[in-house]
């Protein structure tokens, strides 16, 4: 009898890490669940807590973890994982990408603060981005269709079953299209600045003694301010229409359940 329930133990202790190993590998590189301030302790208890919540609503077959089946579900878990992350954070990277080429064209890329998402040094356009993008990914409750995602891709991606074909070739394509999103998003601020630096380059070909230190910088800097403020809302509602496109980009390509946060 004791015997047994050794067993038994042992059996539904290895389900259940079988079973967190697709959590895990979605708070590996999920935006927020992944950022620095989050400790690996905070993010290991709460990938348990999630996983013991929903144990007893997902068929878990019984795989040998130190098998062959048991290494091929492993890695098929913790791809699925990654990949639902992995979208949600390209658009973060976009935002990124975006506060970069803007802070470069305003010429403050040499002005840089530590990143709360990631914890590197990003130019504080970029850190103005984020931490809006930030707000609007709790806004506009993304962390919930995240959970809500992940609980429903076990019905799609049953455990123990095989990785789509198209499943690469998805994200590469939901990569392409974040980004050209943001780069939409970030465009009139570029050709904005683009255009004054024309600007002034031509009043420094027509007045030589115009010092272009003294009087570009400034401009551009205040013109490139007053921009992002004209173009604030644009740019949040850019922003968010990123979010919803990477929600709907994780339900074609993973789940096909066709919600939206």
């Amino acid at each position: 009898m004791i015997v047994l329930q050794n067993t038994l133990a042992l059996e539904t202790v290895s389900a259940l890490l079988l079973f967190s190993i697709r959590l895990a590998g979605l708070f590996l590189v999920a935006p927020i669940f992944s950022a620095t301030a989050v400790s690996l302790p905070i993010r290991i208890g709460l990938t348990f807590a999630i996983a013991l919540a929903l144990y007893g609503s997902v068929k878990i077959p019984p795989i040998d973890l130190m098998s062959l089946q048991g290494l091929a579900a492993i890695f098929t878990e913790a791809v699925i994982g990654i990949a639902m992350g992995l979208i949600y954070q390209l658009v973060f990277a976009s935002a990124a990408m975006a506060g970069e080429q803007i802070a470069f064209s305003m010429g403050l890329g040499f002005a840089s603060m530590v990143d709360p998402q990631t914890g590197s040094q990003s130019p504080v356009i970029t850190q103005f981005l984020s931490v809006m993008l930030i707000l609007l990914f709790f806004v506009l409750q993304a962390h919930h269709a995240i959970l809500r995602q992940y609980a429903a891709s076990y019905q799609a991606l049953p455990i123990g079953g095989a990785l789509e074909p198209g499943l690469f070739l998805g994200i590469a394509k939901a990569g392409g299209l974040i980004y050209s999103s943001a780069l939409i998003t970030a465009l009139p601020i570029i050709v904005f600045l683009f255009l004054t630096n024309l600007l002034i380059g031509l009043m420094t070909r027509i007045a030589p003694q115009l010092n272009v230190f003294s009087v570009g910088f400034p401009v551009t800097i205040l013109i490139g301010i007053v921009g992002l403020m004209l173009t604030f809302p644009a740019i949040g509602n850019g922003m968010g229409n990123l979010l919803k496109t990477a929600s709907s980009i994780v339900n074609e390509v993973i789940l096909n359940i066709g919600a939206t946060p």
